[in-house]
């Protein structure tokens, strides 16, 4: 059910800006507030990595990231900082 859900949001971004994943939204938003020189692309591949590196955790972890990306949408970074930290910590 979840996965129709976010197939469904995912085309919906796709026809109003075009579809990123969660770890590009998070990469850009990391790049945006905290670090102008971050390189987006490997730090999603980093996520990426990530969420791929234990079998047993891919579910969760991509749970988490897009519990993340759901959270810094549509914030400001004072507010990334004060509402997001729960979801977004221990994300690389």
């Amino acid at each position: 059910m979840s996965r129709l859900i976010a197939l469904a949001s995912c085309v919906s971004v796709l026809l109003l800006t075009g579809c990123s994943n969660d770890a590009d939204a998070i990469c850009d938003r990391r790049k945006e507030c905290f670090d102008s020189d971050l390189d987006t692309g490997k730090c999603s591949e980093k996520i990426g990595a990530w969420e791929d590196e234990k079998e047993s955790e891919q579910d969760d972890r991509r749970a988490r990231t897009a519990e993340c990306s759901e959270c810094i949408a549509d914030r400001t970074c004072a507010e990334v900082i004060s509402s997001c930290i729960d979801d977004c910590f221990g994300i690389p």
